[in-house]
């Protein structure tokens, strides 16, 4: 019972408390899980965990730290360029470009369990863009983060969507996180109960923030 499309370049979020299906739905779109009904299609083509072309144009960063604790931050890095199929030649320049861009320099021999946690989720996404993806899709990447990381965090997703066209596609259960979305889809036990942007949601519950237009959509489907 859900049921979303997502445009190029937005910054589309899933709003919805844990368990509720979103980190479901994402893996089912990865390949990682199999859809138990209906379909799903990327690019205009049906899912398929085999196809390394689509999977090629994908990030996936995942809820948990998912990274080498015996690598340093630039091993993982030259990793997962390598997993990814950057040429040989290039990987250098990608990796370096990746510790520039997601301020990593002062820690790129550190190993990453020596890292407080805002420096880990940017490695975290520096490994997930380092192949340049059109699709990222991130699953409650600010979870645990302190309000500055989570703003900083914020920021640099922004500049993926805006300044480098990548469509990025994430869960959260942080009011003012679905609220930065172009648009959300609020989910709830396994449903999409309303799917728009946060202004207009909040609009068509006459409610006096996205919270409270939230609360009304959980009501009305028990």
């Amino acid at each position: 019972n859900v049921s979303f499309r997502i445009r190029r370049g937005e910054i589309f979020g899933f709003l919805g408390s844990n368990g509720c299906g979103k980190t479901t739905t994402m893996k089912m779109l990865t390949g990682l899980l199999p859809p138990s009904g209906g379909e799903a299609f990327l690019f205009g083509r049906p899912v398929d965990a085999g196809d390394l072309t689509i999977r090629k144009k994908l990030g996936y960063m995942t809820q948990a730290f998912s990274l080498y604790s015996e690598l340093s931050v630039e091993q993982n890095l030259q990793l997962y360029a390598r997993l990814f199929r950057i040429p040989e030649s290039k990987v250098n320049s990608s990796v370096q470009a990746m510790i520039t861009r997601f301020d990593l320099e002062h820690v790129r021999n550190e190993l990453p369990n020596s890292l407080p946690l805002g420096i880990k989720q940017r490695l975290s996404l520096a490994a997930a863009v380092v192949h340049e993806p059109q699709i990222l899709i991130l699953d409650e990447p600010t979870s645990g983060v302190d309000p500055v990381a989570r703003d900083s965090f914020w920021e640099l997703i922004i500049a993926l969507s805006r300044r480098d066209k990548v469509t990025i596609f994430i869960t959260t259960h942080f009011m003012n996180e679905a609220a930065r979305c172009d648009r959300i889809s609020m989910m709830h036990a396994g449903k999409s109960l309303a799917c728009d942007t946060p202004a207009r949601l909040v609009e068509e519950r006459k409610a006096a923030s996205l919270e409270d237009a939230f609360i009304s959509y959980l009501l009305e489907a028990e």
